[in-house]
């Protein structure tokens, strides 16, 4: 009884495989991928790890008002690609070390402004978490000018 119910199954199964399903234009993967793409902002600097910038965050005070805060610091790593990167931002504030990671394609960060370029010979900077003085500094990179490392032209 059993095997002539799973037989008068296998007829069906056997036809449903043999159907052309319709294939839709879009997916839902590269719907995300336009949406994300679209929300990018084009008018960043090209900075990497070891580069010194001044970041514009928007803070919301308590009165509604929103003002832009300034912070000077160094990258000192980097993560993603596209709409999911992130900076991780070091700066020294009132002798003490503060880092941030953030998204860059944040609605929260305004502006990056390149400074000057440090030389490094790693992608990850953990190592000036442990110095303090002139030692967490950063020799400069001679030649590189803020104009070529500046956002493109819209």
């Amino acid at each position: 009884m059993l095997a002539a119910s799973r037989s008068a199954v296998r007829p069906f199964a056997a036809s449903r495989r043999c159907c052309v399903a319709p294939v839709a234009k879009f997916s839902l993967h590269t719907l995300t991928q336009d949406f994300a793409k679209s929300q990018l902002k084009k008018d960043l600097p090209k900075v990497i790890v070891g580069d010194s910038v001044k970041v514009g965050l928007a803070v919301q005070e308590g009165n509604g008002k929103t003002r832009t805060q300034t912070l000077d610091g160094v990258i000192i790593a980097a993560h993603g690609a596209d709409s999911s990167k992130t900076i991780t931002f070091r700066r020294v504030f009132q002798g003490i070390g503060v880092e941030l990671i953030m998204p860059v394609h944040s609605p929260a960060v305004q502006q990056i402004e390149f400074v000057r370029r440090g030389r490094v010979r790693r992608a990850k900077l953990f190592y000036l978490r442990q110095r303090i003085g002139k030692s967490a500094r950063l020799k400069e990179v001679v030649g590189v000018r803020p104009e070529d490392v500046a956002a493109p032209k819209q």
